[in-house]
């Protein structure tokens, strides 16, 4: 596949993921919805299984990164699915755009990695947006204040387990960490919704069933092995440009299909992130080589 091809096809998916959160819980529970698309994943990887290579960390290892990345999973994801009932689908995929912006701010403080004047400037620059979206949360919805504060929890949460990952991963393929974080994060939000008192739907719409099977056939598979070919065959700097080009797309499928309005807040707030998020990823050579 060529990389341009892969590029497009990721950016698409990850553009098109907030609206089908959105939607497979239009006619049944949030939690329904995302224990469903854990369960198609996790079927998924597990059928993959045969053809997967063995991983070159031991078995602890393996074990120790899945445990990790499925509950980071579980309570990322479940705050996604609870704050999308009063975010706009464009705007999720914004503020999982502070994604990388938030775990490297982690990495300095926990690893030592470095942090230069044009991530600080970026990071800065993420937070306007933030405030932006805040004072102009009333023309989003009333819950929508609450809705964006959870998805910055989820974030954080995120970025945390991406460090954590990062800290005790040995040589486990990201193949691996990513079928091992399904196969321990399903469990979990199987528990949490058999304890829910909310009951379980008798029937679900097609609208809501085919953006389940969408998450879990395309967005957990096809998007993710689509994100591993690019990081296999590009720069990770190059393969994380998804990262700004899927809000874009979000943002215009939410509009031209969930018909969602784009006021001037959105806007600004939106270009503010964006712009701090490919400061802080990309920083110009030209500024870098000046004295």
């Amino acid at each position: 596949m060529p990389v341009w091809t892969a590029f497009v096809l990721v950016t698409c998916i990850w553009g098109s993921t907030p609206l089908a959160i959105q939607w497979s819980q239009a006619e049944t529970s949030y939690q329904f919805a995302v224990t469903a698309r854990m369960a198609i994943g996790a079927v998924l990887f597990l059928c993959m299984v045969p053809g997967m290579k063995r991983s070159p960390a031991p078995t602890k290892q393996v074990m120790l990164v899945s445990l990790i990345a499925g509950c980071s999973m579980f309570f990322s994801m479940f705050g996604v699915y609870w704050g999308a009932r009063y975010v706009p689908s464009g705007l999720i995929s914004v503020l999982f755009g502070l994604g990388p912006m938030v775990t490297g701010i982690l990495g300095a403080a926990w690893l030592g990695e470095p942090f230069s004047r044009f991530k600080v400037i970026g990071s800065l620059l993420g937070v306007g947006g933030l405030a932006v979206f805040f004072l102009h949360g009333e023309k989003l919805g009333e819950h929508s204040p609450i809705g964006i504060a959870v998805l910055i929890v989820s974030v954080f949460i995120y970025a945390t387990g991406n460090i954590a990952i990062k800290r005790w991963n040995d040589n486990v393929s990201p193949l691996w960490i990513t079928a091992g974080s399904l196969w321990v994060a399903f469990p979990l939000f199987l528990t949490a919704l058999l304890l829910s008192p909310t009951p379980w739907p008798t029937t679900i719409g097609s609208k809501s069933l085919g953006a389940i099977l969408y998450l879990g056939l395309v967005a957990n598979g096809l998007g993710f092995l689509g994100f591993y070919y690019l990081l296999s065959r590009v720069s990770a700097a190059n393969a994380t440009l998804v990262t700004l080009t899927a809000p874009a797309v979000a943002l215009w499928i939410g509009t031209v299909l969930n018909h969602e309005t784009i006021h001037g807040g959105l806007v600004l707030g939106t270009l503010l992130i964006l712009g701090g998020l490919g400061l802080f990823q990309w920083e110009s050579s030209w500024f870098a080589q000046r004295p």
